[in-house]
């Protein structure tokens, strides 16, 4: 996956790149929290700044070429839409299987609860990992030229 961008500003051997929003981009997350502007529930920004690897020595103001590996776009995916969905279904089916075991509540009552929290734990292990994950060059993108 490749994109165009500006750099704003460069610390190190990582950048600030300015790149139109795509489709795909959807809250991923991956923006730091400051950069993310406060918009209504059906805004969305029309232009983000991520972090990038600068393996190409971009100074701020250039215009670059950004490219994140398939790869680690699809596993970034699975991990923000479908860990969080298995780990519901999962606590669904151990609280209605449990629940009536223990005496605790019906099988409906302990899916809606063990399914929530699952859902809440997978989310809060996400959150926890997130800053290790984002130390990793693994999920950044890579300028990989300069176009001007």
């Amino acid at each position: 996956m490749q994109q165009v961008g500006v750099v704003v500003g460069v610390v190190g051997e990582r950048a600030k790149v300015k790149v139109c929003r795509t489709t795909a981009c959807n809250h991923c997350g991956r923006c730091p929290e400051e950069d993310r502007p406060s918009l209504g529930l059906l805004e969305s920004p029309k232009e983000i700044v991520v972090d990038a690897l600068n393996e190409a020595q971009a100074t701020q103001g250039q215009t670059v070429v950004l490219a994140a590996s398939d790869g680690s776009v699809l596993l970034a995916a699975f991990l923000a839409y479908m860990v969080p969905l298995i780990a519901f279904f999962l606590g669904a089916f151990v609280g209605n299987w449990l629940f009536p075991i223990l005496g605790l509540a019906s099988g409906q009552a302990g899916s809606i609860i063990l399914g929530l929290a699952f859902l809440a734990g997978a989310y809060g292990i996400l959150r926890w990992q997130n800053k290790s994950l984002g130390q990793s060059h693994r999920f950044l993108p890579t300028i990989v030229r300069v176009l001007d």
